[in-house]
């Protein structure tokens, strides 16, 4: 479950999440700005782009598909590349009973 959350959930999701994080930062502080000036006593309706609106970003969903399907496609990659290997010049043993106990499929030494 886990190894399917890291190679197919977290790489389409990031992009998005990040995007989501960024505005939400990016806002707050335009409202942070928007508050200081106005304690100062200045004009913020004057195109100082302190008003919130002037941040209202639209959700770029193409490009943040495209990063979440490359980020996907890497994270495959990386997971093939480093996952474990079966030593040359050995078989496969499927799982299989053995008595009343099951033993995991593993790979074994040609010789044995």
């Amino acid at each position: 479950m886990v190894r399917i959350i890291f190679t197919y959930v977290l790489p389409l999701a990031l992009p998005t999440l990040i995007y989501i994080a960024w505005t939400l930062w990016v806002r707050n502080k335009v409202r942070t700005n928007r508050a200081k000036a106005k304690a100062e006593g200045l004009d913020v309706e004057q195109g100082d782009h302190t008003h919130v609106g002037d941040y209202d970003l639209k959700m770029p969903w193409v490009r943040l598909v495209f990063a979440g399907v490359g980020l996907m496609m890497v994270a495959l990659v990386l997971s093939v590349m480093l996952s474990p290997k079966n030593p040359e010049d050995s078989i496969y043993v499927p799982p299989h009973m053995d008595g009343d106990k099951i033993v995991p499929g593993q790979f074994l030494p040609r010789n044995q």
